[in-house]
């Protein structure tokens, strides 16, 4: 009886001290935070010089809160002389909806945004000044320099998150046929407008958003010459801060894009496109260790979900929620961290699945799975290229050789929070534990939110024909 009674006080004190944590984050993620930067539209372009603001953890997309400003803002008169004149320095780095602008930024003298594993991150830590561009403006600041890009092949990388991704960007960035960027945040910031626009239309809502009330993020055709121009400008800061100006230029976007694919397909439709994915247990438990760190933790969390008692989520940023909140699970809704992880597979695959039946000569030119580049890496990676019409031969440089080498026994997050192992820059990837956290509940948890979709992905085992794998 005293042990029956001892442990009950312990889950009860472990789930009390869970709630005590998630309120408390509560409040620091939603607290009201006076701005120095204004709130209104702005009809000329500024400069201003910035510092960052010291944060290990960045859970919210990119904005200009993200800078604390040093001086006073410096107006440009004339921003398509100062955009061919200097904007090499500047990459776009967010939309202010509130402004009505495109926000970019320029580093520290002698940094490589993409030193870092983040290219948002490496942005945002080495940002020295900003440049605002008002929508009225950006036009003719893209076309300015559209022709110092027109030969640029953008390829786009969609994804389902913990899939490979990030070391995919990195062994393609030590190649000589192609440059590539981890995460721009700004494509992430236009889908949140984008959806949050959908939504309120959908349920004729009236919403508080700036972003859902902007002109330009309610009319999809200003959004698609938002990304066009958007990408213009990354085109030219990438070709022109690359020492071999590789014009062959690959995003990586976070998994939340796939839910524009239909605008970047009228924005870029001679882009070439990849959807690299993995298992759905698998990716599932690589975003449990990541979140909870602990086993301990997570069985606690994973016991109050099962009995009904955990419902919310308030540190799980917007664009993770993206696929959960969607109508079509809230018959399935539980509101908690496990459920978004799910969501978060299935919704992805769905949509990929939704892009390929609506567009099947455009998504994707390449299907990639995880297992495929976790077991022969160089070869996936020359597969994939040639897949991409690009020839590439590894043997024929040794230095590039040797950074191909280099970039396959790192561990591609190293010294992030997104690196389930370590904190620390420049570590060598190591196997994950053999031991699993998931259990049959998983499965049935992760099939359950599949069936919601309906049966084009019928469960966490699903593979899209011609995939390398």
């Amino acid at each position: 009886m005293r042990k029956k009674l001892s442990t009950g006080v312990m889950w009860g004190m472990a789930a009390a001290t869970a709630v005590g944590i998630a309120a408390g984050a509560f409040y620091l993620t939603t607290r009201t935070v006076q701005s120095p930067w204004p709130k209104e539209k702005q009809f000329l372009s500024y400069t201003r010089r910035v510092e960052p603001k010291k944060r290990k953890i960045q859970l919210a997309l990119n904005s200009l809160d993200d800078f604390v400003p040093l001086e006073n803002m410096e107006p440009v008169n004339d921003v398509v002389g100062f955009f061919t004149s200097r904007g090499n320095e500047f990459s776009v780095y967010s939309i202010d909806w509130e402004q009505e602008s495109v926000v970019l930024v320029r580093p520290v003298d002698g940094i490589d945004l993409k030193d870092h594993p983040f290219f948002r991150e490496g942005q945002r830590r080495s940002a020295s000044e900003v440049l605002s561009i008002p929508f009225s403006h950006l036009q003719d600041v893209a076309d300015a320099i559209r022709h110092k890009v027109a030969h640029v092949q953008n390829v786009f990388v969609y994804n389902t998150g913990r899939c490979g991704s990030t070391l995919l960007t990195r062994a393609v960035e030590a190649t000589s046929v192609a440059q590539a960027a981890n995460e721009p945040e700004v494509f992430s910031v236009i889908n949140m407008a984008v959806l949050r626009s959908r939504r309120a239309r959908q349920n004729k809502d009236v919403s508080p958003n700036p972003a859902a009330r902007s002109a330009v993020a309610s009319d999809e055709d200003d959004m698609v010459k938002l990304l066009t121009n958007v990408v213009t400008l990354l085109n030219y800061h990438l070709m022109t801060a690359d020492p071999r100006h590789r014009d062959v230029i690959m995003y990586k976007l976070k998994f939340d894009v796939l839910l524009i694919g239909d605008l970047m397909y009228r924005a870029f439709p001679s882009a070439k496109n990849i959807f690299l994915y993995r298992n759905g247990m698998e990716c599932f438990e690589s975003w449990i260790r990541l979140w909870f760190k602990s086993k301990v933790l997570y069985s606690l969390v994973r016991a109050l979900v099962r009995l009904g008692l955990l419902r919310w989520a308030p540190l799980i940023p917007n664009y993770f929620r993206c696929f959960g909140d969607d109508a079509k699970f809230s018959d399935v809704f539980y509101g908690s961290s496990i459920f978004y992880t799910a969501t978060l597979w299935v919704g992805a695959m769905q949509r990929a699945l939704e892009l390929q039946k609506m567009h099947p000569e455009y998504f994707f030119h390449c299907l990639l799975h995880y297992s495929a580049l976790a077991r022969g890496k160089e070869k996936t990676l020359l597969l994939l290229l040639n897949r991409l019409g690009l020839k590439w031969n590894p043997g024929e440089d040794g230095e590039e050789t040797e950074k191909m080498k280099k970039s396959f026994v790192k561990d591609s997050q190293a010294g992030t929070f997104l690196s389930v192992r370590t904190r620390k820059p420049d570590e060598k990837w190591t196997k994950p534990s053999p031991t699993s956290w998931l259990g049959a509940w998983e499965r049935d948890y992760m099939s359950g939110v599949c069936r919601a979709t309906g049966n084009d992905i019928p469960g966490p085992d699903f593979i899209f024909p011609d995939t390398i794998v």
